[in-house]
């Protein structure tokens, strides 16, 4: 598994679509992705310190964090962090007090459960792995298969058995069995 990056849509979309474009009314114009013009400053200030939180609990377990990219999360913990953030959104506003149901509650109180086992390290957390391709050839990478590009060899020495296989022809032979 990667390491992926949690953004404004990831929580919204946990949402039916009713709920979200309320939050989209109450947040900004009504539509967008949470960048650029139409930025919801409530939701992205709850996704951006959900994410804070959640890296703290893996920084607290002993775990490696993503470096290069502070905004990413691993995905084993990207849908408690989702609920994390869903339900601070909920508390945020008051308008929303028909949208806090039990189970969005059990969720977040399972999602923190899980967390502060992370810290606790009783719960792995994947390493995140960066992408790093070699961009060289490496030993053994020959093709195994002659392909249209490579030279045919001659039939009579394709199998034209060859006397000298041995790996080191200067070691002592191998002893023979009696029998």
């Amino acid at each position: 598994m990667s390491w992926e990056k949690l953004v404004t849509e990831d929580v919204l979309s946990e949402f039916t679509p009713s709920e979200a474009a309320a939050f989209r009314i109450l947040q900004g114009s009504g539509s967008g992705s949470g960048s650029g013009p139409e930025i919801y400053p409530n939701i992205d200030v709850i996704v951006g310190r959900c994410i804070d939180e959640v890296r703290g609990y893996i920084l607290a377990g002993g775990y490696p964090l993503d470096l290069v990219n502070d905004d990413t999360l691993p995905m084993g913990l990207f849908n408690d962090a989702i609920a994390i953030a869903r339900w601070r959104l909920l508390i945020s506003a008051p308008q929303f007090l028909q949208l806090q149901t039990t189970e969005r509650k059990d969720a977040f109180d399972r999602a923190l459960a899980k967390l502060l086992l992370v810290s606790e390290q009783q719960f792995d957390v994947e390493p995140p792995t960066p992408d790093i391709g070699i961009k060289t050839g490496l030993w053994n990478s020959e093709n195994k298969l002659i392909m249209r590009t490579h030279p045919i060899p001659k039939p009579s020495t394709q199998f034209t058995p060859q006397t000298d296989t041995y790996a080191n022809p200067d070691a002592p032979e191998d002893a023979q069995a009696v029998g």
